[in-house]
């Protein structure tokens, strides 16, 4: 028994080992591609395996059980990332120089289901007057959908509620389309200088100059690489060749992710660093918060649920539900973040809408 017990810490310590190099990783983050993407990835199941390690080893052996708490209090160091403890304080909003900025991936207004039947077309258009009221100075949308039917005049619906601005994806053929489906960026303020980049299919940057008042803000709309993960699937499955199949095709469409994302994170830092004015980088990053484009970002610039979120902040409404890709990052030595909000609340979509609220230094 004794042998087993030893042979037993001997591979908890190895862990624990394995664990304060990822800590380190992800801290300092000395590499990209998608091995450290993995590796970054695994960070919140070590944290629930030491979790499960404390009560264990400390029936097992009370002086062992000190590990795994070093060992999780060392890992306190990215609460931050994962938790944020929130007030109850409402921000004043009438001040001059402030403008509130919303991301929501709106996964095409639920075009491909039934358009023919009664409760998709209500649901729809709740999702347009919510959209249309929902106060937001700028709003940045991925996997936007519009076109000249009465169900999904987007354009129009927004026109009306004072979005008289915007960018979206330059497409070669665009002005031959009777639709537009992709990311956008619309504003209440004047746009003064814009551009796009695509990366590929839906996925790409679209950057807007906007003044409001007397200073200019540049935000960033980003629909960083999607893996179009269908864990559902594979959650499914019930024989063994079929979970093997689907395992492959998910670890494959990570692995490319990865790499992908370590690409467009450099050309979203020259977006950034060059600006004149102070930035915010706002939509679907696809990446957890323990990856390397949000640690990369958040070199040079603050994470809005870091400061003054809520919760986990969990922004997925789709399997596995318990993580947050979609983010906001801002230039915390020219605007000053007032509140941030996750709006669990708001199903229409499979990502949750949020949204922060700025001030002009």
């Amino acid at each position: 028994m004794k042998g087993i017990k030893n042979f037993l810490w001997f591979l908890y310590k190895c862990f624990a080992f394995c664990t304060l190099l990822i800590y380190i990783l992800i801290f300092w983050i000395p590499f990209d591609g998608w091995l450290a993407g993995f590796v970054m990835m695994s960070f919140p199941v070590l944290i629930l395996v030491h979790l499960i390690s404390v009560p264990i080893w400390f029936l097992i052996d009370r002086k062992r059980a000190l590990l795994p708490v070093v060992v999780l209090a060392f890992g306190c160091l990215f609460l931050p990332r994962t938790y944020k403890f929130g007030d109850d304080v409402e921000p004043d909003r009438g001040n001059p120089g402030t403008f509130s900025v919303m991301g929501y991936n709106t996964h095409t207004f639920m075009r491909n289901l039934d358009v023919r039947d009664a409760a998709v077309k209500k649901e729809i258009g709740d999702m347009k007057s919510w959209l249309a009221g929902s106060g937001a100075d700028i709003l940045c949308m991925p996997e936007y959908f519009e076109d000249r039917s009465k169900l999904f005049n987007l354009a129009e619906t927004l026109e009306k509620a004072g979005y008289l601005y915007s960018n979206r994806f330059n497409y070669p053929d665009g002005a031959a389309n009777n639709y537009y489906s992709g990311l956008i960026l619309f504003s209440k303020h004047p746009i003064v200088h814009a551009r796009d980049t695509i990366f590929e299919s839906q996925n790409g940057m679209v950057q807007a100059d906007i003044k409001i008042g007397s200073d200019t803000v540049r935000v960033v709309a980003v629909h960083l690489y999607s893996m179009t993960l269908n864990l559902s699937k594979l959650a499914h499955q019930k024989q063994i060749d079929g979970i093997k199949q689907e395992s492959k095709i998910t670890f494959r469409r990570m692995k490319d992710g990865f790499k992908q994302r370590s690409k467009e994170i450099k050309i979203l830092k020259t977006w950034t660093k060059d600006s004149p004015y102070p930035v915010i980088v706002c939509g679907d990053f696809n990446e957890v918060p323990y990856g390397y484009v949000y640690g990369e970002l958040g070199r040079d610039m603050k994470n809005s649920f870091e400061e003054k979120g809520d919760g986990f902040g969990f922004t997925f409404n789709h399997l596995p539900y318990f993580i947050r890709i979609d983010h906001q990052f801002y230039s915390s030595d020219k605007l000053d973040l007032l509140d941030f909000k996750t709006r669990s609340d708001i199903k229409f979509s499979d990502h949750y809408p949020i949204m922060g609220t700025y001030q002009f230094r």
